[in-house]
């Protein structure tokens, strides 16, 4: 209170000294607009070199408990072919527009980088993925226990005409086979 009355005593005091006027308002100049060319932005790497690969798998198998799907473990290389045409298969309609869709809503994905198989080998072996140059990626499906259900090598998703391509509705397939079941909600009540 006393600092809202303070200003009327040193008015009535005469204490006060008038404020300079202000200052003129600054003229704005609109900022020129330069049109530059679009690049296209890279997509990040799926494959993270210098990730924890163990401690992703970790995560990925408590949400998967947590959450009651699975996981998968997508063991390949920015720099391979298979890893490259399976990140491409991965957009396809069969599996990008799959109900309930399998990288969202079913598996929680760890992609492991082998870089040029000299990284993660230990880990992999752990799962029982035996990798090879040719037969990369490689997938490994594990419950929400971090049991294997499931390895397969992009040699079982490899389409007759295009032997270094990855065949979409195949991997869909193996999705489809390995997802966890759906909840009996009749058990529930």
């Amino acid at each position: 209170m006393l600092l809202q009355v303070l200003p009327l005593v040193l008015a009535l005091s005469g204490q006060t000294t008038q404020a300079p006027p202000p200052p003129p308002p600054a003229q704005t100049v609109p900022a020129r607009t330069v049109a530059t060319p679009q690049t296209p932005r890279t997509p990040p790497p799926l494959y993270i070199e210098k990730a924890d690969a163990k401690a992703a798998i970790e995560t990925a198998i408590h949400a998967a408990a947590t959450d009651d799907v699975r996981v998968l473990i997508n063991w390949g290389s920015n720099d391979d072919a298979g890893s490259k045409a399976f990140a491409q298969a991965r957009s396809a309609p069969e599996i990008a527009k799959a109900t309930p869709s399998f990288f969202s809503d079913e598996y929680k994905v760890v992609s492991v980088s082998v870089g040029h198989l000299d990284q993660n080998m230990d880990l992999a072996a752990a799962y029982g993925v035996k990798l090879s140059a040719d037969a990369l990626p490689a997938l490994t499906v594990l419950d929400g226990d971090g049991k294997i259900l499931a390895n397969a090598t992009a040699a079982s998703f490899r389409p007759a005409a295009d032997p270094a391509g990855i065949d979409a509705p195949k991997v869909a397939l193996f999705l489809k086979a390995h997802q966890a079941p759906f909840p009996n909600a009749a058990a529930q009540f």
